[in-house]
């Protein structure tokens, strides 16, 4: 058999680029896999350090104490509430004696509030559940506190072993500055904005204010307001524009915009800017929506509920919805509360606040139906939901 050098080169460089091809890919993919275990080491690491010492305790037991907070960030005059619960870890049910019970609220400056009961108390837990050992709202009201960091610390012991936690929170205060507008304008039609002042400050809050420039597409207005207001904590002051803006077109969001400068005697500026949702015909329909509800804080018996609807667009799709009218009903209690004529407008697979249950007390702990019936022209919906009051 005759040799052919030519041959021969060829099948060894096509061996040589098939060998290297395989080791490149090996390495590829080694490289990878170390890439994404290094990235799952800082993600676990982030998570221990950032996370769980702020959320739960050392674990006694499969037992761990736990403190929720409905957020971290509270603008004044938010009341601050803080629920401290025993979590079992394991699939079974657990019993558990705490003792030596004690929580303290406080910042850099001073002691806010504290409490201890170091009597032992006998409980139990079911598996993966949470059982509530504290309540701070439910013992004392805490509000219009100035702004700054605050730590809540609670420590205890678990079957006469210690745990301990804190989670902290911040507190803002803030001159809060909106504008007020329908939800959706029709062409044709005309807006009257209003610039809403809200005092988010533990203090009352003093401001003069000088003018007000509303600009709307191709026209602007000058509001001579020179006015002093007072504004006391969690109240807000209202100053309706003198000036009417004709709706003749529809723009994109980033042209329909309404921008508002108001200036006030110590020399500052506040401009905010509101895109104006414009469109030519309003859908009249309750197709491809639903309710939702979120409780500002635990629904006890004998005590106002803090209750807001929210309704929920399932289609993908810019809407601009009319509901003639919109009534909730608890029929075990006989409590009835409507509101009419409202506009929405929803971007797709979004949510928009409805309204907040008005005169709403449960006298008795227990599982209540909330019935939502809507009527749009000739169409109507109904929606029943859960509201699960405690003692």
């Amino acid at each position: 058999m005759n040799f052919d050098p030519k041959k021969y080169r060829e099948e060894k460089e096509k061996e040589i680029k098939q060998t290297y091809g395989s080791l490149r890919k090996r390495s590829f993919k080694f490289l990878f896999l170390n890439i994404m275990i290094v990235i799952a080491i800082f993600a676990f690491v982030f998570f221990v350090q950032r996370v769980s010492p702020q959320t739960y305790s050392n674990i006694v037991e499969s037992l761990q104490l736990t403190v929720e907070l409905p957020k971290i960030e509270y603008k004044a005059p938010d009341r601050v509430s803080a629920k401290v619960y025993i979590t079992n870890t394991k699939r079974t049910a657990k019993d558990f004696i705490i003792s030596d019970f004690y929580i303290k609220l406080y910042s850099n400056e001073k002691t806010l509030y504290e409490f201890s009961y170091p009597s032992a108390v006998q409980s139990s837990v079911e598996g993966l559940s949470k059982k509530l050992v504290y309540d701070l709202e439910k013992e004392i009201d805490i509000s219009n506190l100035s702004a700054g960091t605050y730590t809540i610390y609670v420590q205890c012991k678990i079957n006469g072993r210690q745990a301990e936690i804190s989670r902290n929170f911040s507190y803002i205060e803030e001159t809060e500055y909106q504008i007020s507008i329908e939800p959706f304008y029709l062409t044709g039609e005309k807006m009257k904005p209003s610039l809403v002042i809200i005092n988010r400050k533990s203090k009352q809050e003093n401001l003069e204010i000088q003018k007000i420039i509303w600009k709307f597409s191709d026209f602007e207005y000058t509001q001579t307001v020179n006015e002093n207001i007072k504004i006391f904590p969690g109240e807000a002051h209202i100053i309706q524009s003198k000036f009417e803006f004709n709706i003749d077109k529809i723009g994109s969001f980033s042209q329909n915009i309404l921008n508002t400068k108001v200036f006030l005697a110590d020399g500052s500026i506040k401009e905010i800017s509101i895109s104006v949702p414009i469109t030519k015909e309003i859908e009249i329909s309750t197709k491809n929506i639903d309710f939702s509800l979120e409780s500002e804080e635990s629904v006890v018996a004998s005590k106002a509920a803090k209750i807001n609807i929210f309704m929920s667009n399932k289609q993908n799709t810019t809407r601009y919805l009319k509901m003639d009218k919109i009534s909730f009903s608890i029929p075990k209690i006989g409590y009835n509360f409507e509101v009419g004529n409202r506009r929405f407008f929803f971007m797709p697979f979004s949510k928009v606040f409805v309204t907040k249950l008005e005169r709403l007390v449960f006298s008795e702990p227990g599982v209540y139906e909330l019935i939502i019936t809507t009527k749009s022209g000739d169409s109507t919906y109904q929606k029943k939901l859960t509201i699960a009051v405690g003692r």
